[in-house]
């Protein structure tokens, strides 16, 4: 029952906030240990799909800073073994892998990511993420860039301008203030 399961969430942002939530769609790009716990706090809150893209294989490197790893996935693929125990964490979440480079997909297949409501990138290069920024920005979907270097990192959102009008009144105290004539 998804009521008792999101209890504490619906609480915060209620019914419409979780039905949002439930409706995105959302893409990992390289699942290093920064874009797995970010999209783990998604599939517990009740994210309605994840898509993983990484082709790179489980290295012994990835267990000792990647907690969705174990020793099992050694020479497996990334994404499918992130995946898996992403599942298990809620299975009412829909969850996806592809087994290629996020650079080679932002290159020969931009179109992939029309599908999705953000794409969160994480450590990709410079000239991958200006080119992901300009696939994500001309279909409307948000882009969040993330990147660490060990206990430091930054966080970048990109979305399309909103302009936003605001008319305010002039204020006038009257009689002024006598320290401010």
């Amino acid at each position: 029952e998804p009521k008792t399961k999101y209890d504490r969430q619906l609480r915060i942002w209620g019914d419409q906030g979780q039905a949002a939530l439930e409706k995105a769609s959302i893409c990992l790009l390289n699942c290093g240990p920064t874009g797995t716990e970010a999209l783990k706090n998604l599939v517990l809150g009740g994210i309605g799909s994840v898509t993983v893209v990484d082709g790179s294989k489980v290295e012994q490197s990835d267990l000792g800073n990647n907690f969705l790893l174990d020793e099992g996935c050694l020479g497996q693929s990334r994404a499918k073994s992130i995946c898996s125990f992403l599942q298990e964490l809620n299975d009412a979440v829909k969850a996806k892998y592809v087994e290629e480079s996020p650079a080679t997909m932002i290159d020969t297949n931009p179109s992939f990511f029309s599908q999705f409501t953000v794409v969160l990138a994480t450590q990709l290069p410079e000239s991958s993420l200006l080119k992901l920024d300009s696939i994500c920005r001309s279909a409307n979907i948000v882009l969040v860039a993330a990147r660490s270097y060990g206990l430091t990192g930054l966080v970048r959102v990109s979305i399309k301008v909103l302009h936003i009008s605001i008319l305010i009144p002039k204020i006038r105290i009257v009689p002024p203030y006598t320290k401010l004539s």
